[in-house]
């Protein structure tokens, strides 16, 4: 008698080993996808947050070393003023040489002035047609 036991309990345990693990029910699957998805945003959003401070922080680099570029841009064109103005002073003279360098920046801001108001005016006509105005 007690062999026929052992024997059940075997039967059962072959059984159940054959049919492999339960699987699990639809709500438990749904629970384990949305606990999936909260990870993933909880990761995509502490990435993003790393991402935006480096980002600041270059930005902040970027903005200062452009702002030295443009300090040491202007005083670069001083110089060439300056020296302008020494290289042909002995020639034309120091109202002459002012008058010519002078001219010269004049010329060289109508030029640029001239060259901003025609890509504004286009700029303008884009936005007012929705065509393309070049």
């Amino acid at each position: 008698m007690a062999d026929f036991g052992k024997q059940s309990s075997l039967d059962e345990a072959a059984r159940l080993s054959a049919s492999g693990p339960e699987k699990p029910s639809v709500p438990d699957e749904v629970r384990q996808l949305i606990a999936a998805a909260r990870q993933f945003a909880e990761a995509e959003l502490a990435y993003q947050k790393t991402r935006a401070g480096l980002m600041g922080k270059a930005a902040g680099a970027i903005a200062g070393f452009g702002a030295l570029a443009l300090a040491l841009l202007f005083f670069v064109l001083m110089a060439l003023v300056v020296g302008l103005l020494l290289a042909l002073a002995p020639l034309l003279g120091p109202w002459g040489a002012m008058a010519v360098v002078v001219g010269g920046l004049l010329l060289a801001t109508l030029i640029a002035g001239y060259l901003a108001w025609r890509g504004v005016t286009n700029f303008m006509a884009l936005l007012r047609d929705g065509k393309d105005a070049a």
